[in-house]
């Protein structure tokens, strides 16, 4: 097969090698832009989930058992009493399993030898980012844009307020995006060397290992490949040892080699979801990846682009696009776009196709690179559009919101007796990460259980604690319905309160 070129025949320009050691001084500047704002710890819900995971399977551990109060077993309370986010109680009983798929995890595991415990999730999370600019480049050169305009389509993707978002978290997005992009672009260098082919595979396989159902990139994948069985072959070769671990650790986990923590999720899905969600994508798609994207509708009807390049394009957008906006929450807010990051790179690269083709002088007309100065400008276009987007929605502070979780569970140490049982739901999964405390979800404590609850606190001789974020105080009524009594203020850290119960004082 032949892979399109530059429609130019010009000699890379003088500065070439000066153009190639800016955009990598770029790189490092961006790396270090995230470093000073990274926050992939154990924070909320899915990084919590993922840190705590990676210290399970460096223990070479799938199940850990919950820490319970004496005399209140947890065979007799709700099953997710002592359960923190990220985590589910095991179906064969045994403790608990994580929720969340393994993949982003293993690379933290592989990373803490370097970077230590500490910084494994915000290496991960940098390597990724930077790798999926790097890719989204490549994808550009690859399916014919010229060296300026692959340039231009990198640095859409990295100035996206959603790509920062995502890229200061410990979460499975931008990877995903990585993974995706690396395996199309494998699946396409095979033509050329076979052998690829197996690079492709493995892609494939640690894309599942992060998000399952990025099992949606096999379409694209296999419109890269062709026809080849020999391609197929060594693609399937490739993908094995990924595809074995995902067994092996299903079985052990969730008892099937299919399974996935997340269970059932067909609820979460339904027609009703589609209407919202597409006018969600129209006017937040081009609003973080500049409104350049829209042009890639355009994209089925460009002759100027090889046909196989448009359904290699169609088959890797529209899967995404279509089964996400099915998904109960991709409407609800921007940052829910995330779901469709690893479909983000084609839409900014059929963007440009189209651009770059109505920026042509004629219909027939070779399309020229981008001139020095035009890139310039689009650049500094596409940086003022970024920030003036991030001034808005603050895609940098999610780093100290994370890091937030770090400084109550720091606080807990020192001021809270280390036999302290809390009260918590939000941070429980950095509770269960940084510390030993033993800690119950209020969202678990009802009428019909408080009262044994706090019999065993009680007999227990240990203090009570609740550490509650400001949604759960306003939503859960912890303090005066759930476990209504004597509570006093112990401290806070920043608008997170740590209240101490007083079980020999009235109830109030």
């Amino acid at each position: 097969m032949d892979f399109p070129q530059d429609q130019t025949s010009q000699a890379r320009a003088p500065w070439g090698r000066a153009a190639a050691a800016m955009a990598a001084f770029a790189l490092v500047l961006y790396a270090v832009l995230l470093a000073r704002n990274e926050g992939a710890v154990a924070g909320g819900s899915d990084s919590s989930g993922y840190m705590n995971q990676a210290r399970l399977l460096a223990a070479g551990h799938v199940h850990v058992q919950p820490r319970t109060i004496p005399g209140l077993p947890r065979a007799d309370m709700p099953p997710f009493l002592y359960v923190p986010l990220g985590f589910k109680p095991a179906p064969d009983g045994d403790g608990m399993v994580p929720t969340y798929p393994a993949g982003f995890s293993l690379f933290v595991v592989a990373l803490r030898p370097l970077a230590g415990w500490r910084y494994a999730g915000d290496t991960a999370a940098i390597i990724h980012a930077i790798a999926g600019i790097v890719a989204t480049y490549a994808l550009g050169r690859m399916l014919g844009l010229g060296r300026k305009w692959s340039v231009l389509g990198a640095a859409v993707v990295a100035a996206s307020p959603l790509y920062l978002l995502m890229s200061l978290m410990a979460m499975s997005d931008v990877p995903s995006l990585a993974w995706t992009t690396l395996a199309v672009l494998a699946a396409l260098k095979s033509h050329q060397r076979p052998a690829w082919a197996l690079a492709a595979g493995a892609a494939m396989s640690v894309d599942v290992l992060l998000r399952p159902a990025n099992t949606l990139a096999f379409l694209p994948v296999a419109v890269a490949l062709g026809m080849s069985p020999r391609r197929w072959l060594l693609f399937v070769l490739g993908g094995l040892p990924g595809a074995a671990f995902f067994g092996a650790h299903s079985l052990a986990a969730y008892g099937s080699v299919g399974a996935t923590g997340y269970g059932d999720a067909s609820g979460n899905f339904g027609v009703r979801f589609v209407r919202p969600t597409l006018l969600h994508y129209a006017v937040w798609i081009p609003a973080l990846f500049t409104p350049v994207v829209a042009l890639c509708a355009g994209l089925p009807w460009l002759a100027s682009v090889r046909a196989h390049t448009r359904w290699l394009l169609g088959a890797w957008i529209l899967p995404f696009a279509a089964f996400y906006s099915a998904y109960l929450c991709t409407h609800e807010t921007w940052w829910y776009l995330r779901f469709l990051l690893p479909a983000v790179p084609p839409i900014v690269v059929g963007s440009l196709l189209v651009l770059r083709r109505l920026c042509a002088r004629g219909p027939g007309r070779p399309v020229a690179d981008l001139a020095p100065l035009t890139l310039a400008a689009a650049l500094a276009l596409v940086a003022a559009c970024s920030g003036c987007l991030s001034h808005y929605l603050h895609p940098f502070a999610i780093g100290r919101t994370e890091h937030q979780y770090e400084r109550i569970t720091d606080w807990m140490a020192k001021n809270v007796p280390g036999d302290a049982i809390c009260v918590t739901m939000q941070a429980s999964g950095a509770i269960f990460y940084y510390t030993d405390f033993t800690f119950i979800r209020w969202d678990f404590v009802n009428s019909g259980n408080v009262g044994r609850i706090e019999a065993a606190i009680r007999s227990s001789r240990r203090p009570l604690y609740a550490v509650l974020f400001p949604f759960e105080v306003d939503e859960s009524h912890v303090l005066d319905r759930r476990m209504p009594g004597h509570w006093s203020h112990a401290g806070a850290v920043g608008n997170v309160l740590i209240m101490r119960r007083d079980f020999d004082a009235p109830k109030s």
